[in-house]
C-alpha cells in the first residue's frame, strides 16, 4: 500500500472515529461550547470527498453567507471566480477540512476566537482583516489560524477519549468499506457501461486497489488531457467574463502549474474507466482479486 494511500485511510477512519466520538458524554463533557461546535463540524464530508462540480457548488453557497459575516462586498460575478479558485486551493491544501469547518472559520475569526493563531499587525493586534480583498492569501491565513485551533481542540477531545484514534481496526474497517464500494463501482460499469459518479478521493482509493491487483495501468498524463484540462479553464473563465485570466492561462499553455492536478485526476480517472471496459470485457469477476 502506497504511503499516500495509508494517509487517506487514516484519514477516513480518523473522521468515521470523530463522527462516533460526537456523541460520547466524556468528550462532551471536556469541551466548551465553542469547542463542541468545532469538533461537530469535523465530522462532516470532507472537501477530499467532493467531486469538482460538488465543491465549487458548495463553495459558492457557502460563500454568500461567509461574505456577509465578514463585511466583504462582492460585485458582479466575484462569487463565481472566487468559488472557482478556492475549489483548487482547499482541493491540494485543505483535504482533511469540511465545509462546515470552512464557513466556521470565518465566523469564528469575526469574533476573535481565532485572535491567538493569526498574524499580529504593528499594533500588536490580530490582523482578521481582509482590505476589501477576498484574496487566496486573506482565505489561507484564516484557514491556518482555523487549523491551528481544530488541532488543538482535537487533541483535547482525543485525550478525553484515548481509545478512539484511528486504530488499526478502524483503519481496516475503512479498506473493507473503500474494497466494498468499489465491486459495487464494478457491478454499476457492467450494468450501466459508464462510471458511477465518483470523488477524486474514491477513484483515487479504486485505481490503487485494481494497481495492486495488477490490473490498472499506470497514469500517464499526455498532453490531450492537459490541452482538455487547459480548455476546460480557460471556458470556464470566459463564461464568467474574466477575459484577463483566460488570456492568462491561454499564454501559460499546458504548463500552468493550476491544471496540473486536473489533468492528473483525468488521466487516472480515464485509466479506471479503461480498466473497467477491459475486465468487462474479459469477464473477470471482480471479487476474485478484491476480496469483501
Amino acid at each position: 500500500m502506497s504511503e499516500t494511500q495509508l494517509t487517506v485511510y487514516k484519514s477516513l477512519a480518523l473522521a468515521d472515529g470523530r463522527r462516533r466520538m460526537a456523541s460520547n458524554p466524556a468528550v462532551l463533557a471536556a469541551l466548551s461550547a465553542t469547542e463542541k461546535t468545532l469538533f461537530s463540524a469535523s465530522t462532516g464530508k470532507m472537501v477530499a470527498e467532493y467531486t469538482d462540480t460538488e465543491l465549487v457548488a458548495e463553495l459558492t453557497k457557502t460563500l454568500r453567507t461567509v461574505f456577509r459575516d465578514v463585511g466583504y462586498r462582492a460585485e458582479g460575478g466575484d462569487g463565481d471566480y472566487i468559488a472557482l479558485r478556492l475549489s483548487m486551493v482547499l482541493r491540494r491544501y485543505y483535504g482533511q477540512l469540511t465545509m462546515q469547518e470552512f464557513r466556521l472559520a470565518f465566523e469564528m475569526s469575526v469574533v476573535g476566537e481565532l485572535d491567538e493563531f493569526l498574524p499580529k499587525g504593528k499594533d500588536g493586534q490580530a490582523d482578521r482583516g481582509h482590505y476589501q480583498q477576498f484574496s487566496v492569501e486573506y482565505v489561507c491565513k484564516i484557514l491556518n489560524a482555523y487549523r491551528s485551533k481544530r488541532d488543538r481542540v482535537l487533541r483535547k477531545a482525543e485525550q478525553a477519549m484515548p481509545s478512539t484514534g484511528a486504530t488499526q481496526q478502524e483503519i481496516d474497517s475503512a479498506k473493507s468499506a473503500t474494497r466494498r464500494d468499489l465491486v459495487a463501482a464494478y457491478e454499476y460499469f457492467r450494468s450501466n457501461g459508464r462510471l458511477p459518479a465518483l470523488s477524486p478521493i474514491a477513484e483515487m482509493l479504486y485505481y490503487n486497489l485494481l494497481a495492486e491487483a495488477g490490473f490498472a495501468p499506470k497514469v500517464e498524463v499526455t498532453e490531450a488531457e492537459k490541452n482538455e484540462i487547459l480548455r476546460r479553464s480557460i471556458n470556464d473563465f470566459l463564461a464568467r467574463g474574466y477575459t484577463g485570466d483566460a488570456e492568462e492561462l491561454k499564454q501559460q499553455g499546458t504548463s500552468a502549474p493550476s491544471i496540473q492536478y486536473d489533468a492528473f485526476a483525468l488521466a487516472r480517472r480515464k485509466a479506471l474507466r479503461e480498466t473497467f471496459y477491459r475486465m468487462t470485457r474479459e469477464g473477470i469477476q471482480i471479487t476474485d482479486y478484491i476480496k469483501i
